[in-house]
């Protein structure tokens, strides 16, 4: 059981208990509670408790014990983890894998040094993408951004800046240059009605196609 740290606040008039992602529980408790009240309050919500801090172990877990395989550009590579605290945190692609040093397993620490290279890749593909593809369909690009949208790949604005979900980077070069020109067909038509998909389907006529891949793969969003 993890250690739970207790803070009597003269604002709470409840105890309280949360678990946090890392595995830490904090109870707060109103600043005349007695330990009594607490340890009995604690013992009445041990299972409870049990359970939120397995949940947490699985998501801290879920990156380095679940996952074998990882996306890059539409391939599949294994997913090779070193643990080595005198090397600097990185990630390298070495033929067939993805290799990910870090200093130690947990997925609090492995999964930011991930991010970190995917988004670095991300930037440096779609800033010089976008602008080329928006010259080849005649449209004025202002920015890029690359994001970390939870629930779409892509977006634009009226201001002409397209906004990019990093995750994009581990699809097919040609799904992602449907997204783009997805984005490119709304500076066209700021709507989904059947005259902006027959600009999309203009831009890319298997559209479709792409369509199908990011559906089948949407829990990459959740990486």
């Amino acid at each position: 059981m993890s250690e739970i740290t207790i803070k009597r606040l003269a604002s709470s008039r409840s105890l309280r208990l949360r678990v946090f992602d890392d595995g830490r529980v904090l109870l707060t408790a109103p600043a005349c509670a007695s330990q009594k009240l607490i340890d009995s309050f604690l013992a009445e919500h041990q299972d409870w408790l049990a359970e939120k801090l397995s949940q947490s172990n699985k998501k801290q877990t879920a990156l380095t014990a679940e996952r074998d395989r990882l996306f890059f550009r539409g391939t599949e590579y294994d997913f090779r983890l070193s643990i080595s605290t005198s090397k600097r945190p990185g990630v390298a692609r070495v033929a067939t894998q993805i290799v990910v040093t870090a200093p130690s397993e947990a997925h609090d620490v492995v999964r930011p040094i991930l991010e970190k290279w995917y988004r670095s890749q991300a930037d440096l593909r779609f800033t010089e993408r976008v602008p080329l593809l928006a010259d080849l369909v005649g449209r004025d690009v202002k920015r890029v951004t690359i994001r970390d949208q939870r629930t779409r790949w892509g977006s634009c604005s009226s201001r002409n800046t397209i906004s990019l979900n990093w995750r994009l980077i581990m699809a097919p070069d040609s799904v992602s240059d449907y997204v783009i020109y997805h984005e490119l067909a709304h500076l066209t038509h700021m709507n989904h009605s059947n005259r902006f998909w027959r600009l999309v389907e203009q831009y890319v006529p298997d559209y479709k196609n792409a369509e199908a891949w990011l559906k089948a793969h949407h829990s990459l969003l959740r990486f």
